[in-house]
């Protein structure tokens, strides 16, 4: 006499919205990799709400495997930050930045749902307050023009909000992409000649333009086009 399985296969259940809306738009087999194991990973999940680490993420044998099978040649943590940026970009998952009780900032990716977006306001004035991280406009900002920020990008953005005015870095990204020179390293310049020359040089220059960043001196810190190096 046959008895039923004790071991059913588990499955992994994905958001309506994700397969009705996203995946048809999805071009790139590394978000649609990443999405797909985020999803598996967010639904074993204990803890309320259900959300993974970078550093899970980054560890994680089976995202390494599957994903340095589709770009063999390139670092696993550069192609898993193009996984996470076009994913969060793309609005599948929110990403989240939290201090832990020892006051370490910790990236969290999450399912982008209403009671999720509640949980990430939430927790957007602990971090800033406690950890000194950058204010929320200006990670979300970044994600939205520029990439995913990556904790180790997270220190780089802590120390240029210790020093700029908020406000300067919608205008600093603006220009990145105007000059489609989407790059840390270029907002960043930006953000240092006006701390040097004033916010409003660029008003008495006519001649400036994206090759006064991206020539001279400094010329082989960017390049045209995306820049991920940083990410």
């Amino acid at each position: 006499m046959s008895t039923p399985s004790t071991n059913r296969q588990a499955l992994v259940p994905l958001p309506a919205e994700f397969i009705r809306i996203h995946l048809p738009r999805i071009t790139s087999i590394v978000e649609l990799k990443v999405s797909l194991h985020l999803y598996g990973l967010i639904t074993s999940q204990t803890t309320r709400p259900r959300r993974v680490s970078w550093d899970a993420l980054s560890n994680d044998p089976v995202l390494t495997q599957s994903l340095l099978v589709v770009a063999p040649h390139s670092a696993y943590l550069d192609v898993l930050s193009e996984g996470l940026g076009a994913a969060v970009q793309r609005g599948s998952f929110l990403h989240v930045i939290r201090p832990d009780q020892h006051g370490r900032a910790v990236n969290w990716y999450l399912v982008d749902t209403r009671e999720n977006r509640r949980w990430a306001e939430l927790s957007a004035d602990p971090v800033a307050a406690t950890s000194g991280e950058p204010a929320p406009d200006v990670l979300r900002l970044y994600e939205q023009h520029i990439g995913v920020v990556t904790p180790m990008l997270l220190a780089e953005l802590r120390a240029a909000a210790s020093i700029y005015p908020t406000h300067w870095f919608a205008e600093a990204m603006r220009e990145a992409v105007v000059a489609n020179v989407r790059s840390w390293r270029y907002v960043n310049k930006i953000l240092q000649k006006w701390a040097k020359d004033g916010r409003d040089s660029h008003l008495r220059e006519p001649g400036l333009s994206a090759e006064a960043y991206t020539e001279g001196a400094y010329g082989d810190l960017f390049r045209r086009g995306s820049d991920t190096s940083d990410l």
